[in-house]
């Protein structure tokens, strides 16, 4: 049970990138920026297949984030860009969700500590990954 819980955590962390950046991606005009944006967004989407293809082995289907957290993403991006579209602001708004996911890997690596370690390491691996992407980011504001 702890394991499927860990699964759907994130699965849905990897799904909220992916929404974040959705709505943001098409304000970017900063070339470097929009690669490595892309880059993140491919690494998303190839991480949240990998726990599609994992909860197979636990009998299992990870859940999607909620409408509300879709629409919420959606509002604070838009109202933050149609402010201020530059690179900065865009560099800013990926920063703060990359923060979020980055904690969000430390409370769930705490929190299912006993779970089966191959799901641990994803969690790690998804950890270090954003705060690589983190460090890239910073290069733009």
């Amino acid at each position: 049970m702890e394991n499927t819980k860990l699964i759907d955590e994130l699965y849905k962390a990897s799904k909220a990138g992916i929404v974040g950046i959705d709505n943001i991606k098409d304000e970017v005009e900063d070339k470097g920026l929009l690669d490595l944006i892309q880059k993140q967004n491919n690494y998303y989407e190839k991480f949240a297949k990998d726990m599609q293809k994992i909860a197979v082995d636990y009998d299992y289907q990870p859940k999607d984030i909620n409408i509300f957290m879709k629409a919420g993403s959606f509002m604070e991006s838009k109202m933050k860009t149609m402010m201020d579209d530059s690179s900065h602001t865009i560099a800013e708004l990926m920063i703060n969700g990359t923060k979020m996911g980055i904690n969000q890997m430390n409370e769930l690596i705490h929190e299912y500590e006993d779970c089966d370690k191959k799901l641990i390491n994803y969690a790690k691996e998804f950890k270090s990954k954003l705060e690589a992407f983190l460090n890239s980011l910073h290069d733009f504001v």
